[in-house]
């Protein structure tokens, strides 16, 4: 009989990245007794939230916790059953997207989600409701989340330390998860309220004082010169452009011109 339970849970466990809930499982006509025998049995582990995570399961803790409170969002709901847009569903966010992604470290004692309307979050999770678009959101490890640029925007925006706000951002340009010069321009309106600079040669040097350009990607290296060096980029730029005529490519040859000063400061 409990063979039978085991492998049920296991089937369903296995499109959830090893996690089965106690709701789940009660419509599974199997009880909270049957999973604490599990338990007991080193087959299951609660996580918390009454959401169980298989033995066999390969989640690592900085993955499992998140699905796990997550899944208890909807503890009825099985995965598939939930929205198949995920920036309509509930959406790992602001210090919990980053702990997710390795920036920081931001600390929170709470799990945070991003949902387009009002939930009811399971106890030590906060729901933050706002309208996000599909490019905001990735899933990671069978987690919806918001992406680094939507997290860092939301952290200034909720008033984050800017010392905090400082090492998400180094993280994120040196791991390459963002494009430099587009988060400065989606910081750029909330400078004035949120007391950091809108000039990108300054939001630089506050921001990023001691990034060393020349570790940074091809495209990173070409933001960071469009923001600290702008003139520097716009003399090289015609005489980048004479050594490639024959594409008459304007951007091209500015964004040549930008990662040769991103190289060499």
């Amino acid at each position: 009989m409990w063979e039978e339970q085991f492998a049920t849970l296991s089937a369903v466990a296995a499109r959830q990245g090893g996690m089965i809930t106690e709701a789940q499982a009660g419509r599974l006509e199997i009880g909270k007794q049957d999973l604490l025998r599990f338990a007991e049995s080193a087959l299951l582990v609660e996580l918390d939230w009454a959401v169980y995570q298989f033995a066999w399961s390969s989640t690592g803790p900085r993955y499992a916790y998140p699905l796990a409170a997550w899944l208890a969002i909807m503890p009825e709901s099985f995965r598939w059953e939930r929205s198949k847009s995920p920036h309509e569903d509930a959406v790992l966010s602001h210090e919990s997207a980053c702990g997710l992604y390795g920036l920081g470290p931001v600390p929170s004692p709470l799990v945070n989600f991003t949902a387009p309307d009002e939930v009811e979050g399971p106890r030590a999770t906060k729901i933050h409701v706002a309208a996000l678009k599909p490019d905001e959101v990735r899933v990671v490890e069978g987690i919806p989340v918001t992406t680094p640029a939507r997290t860092i925007v939301d952290l200034a925006a909720g008033w984050a330390d800017h010392g905090e706000l400082r090492r998400v951002l180094m993280d994120a340009v040196l791991k390459d998860l963002v494009d430099l010069r587009q988060i400065h321009a989606d910081l750029a309106p909330l400078a004035g309220r949120h007391e950091f600079p809108e000039d990108g040669r300054e939001f630089v040097a506050y921001f990023l004082p001691d990034l060393a350009p020349a570790g940074l990607s091809p495209r990173n290296q070409r933001s960071y010169a469009a923001l600290a060096y702008p003139d520097r980029v716009a003399h090289l730029q015609p005489g980048v452009a004479r050594l490639i005529p024959e594409t008459g490519d304007e951007a091209l040859s500015w964004d040549i011109a930008a990662e040769i000063i991103g190289r060499t400061g």
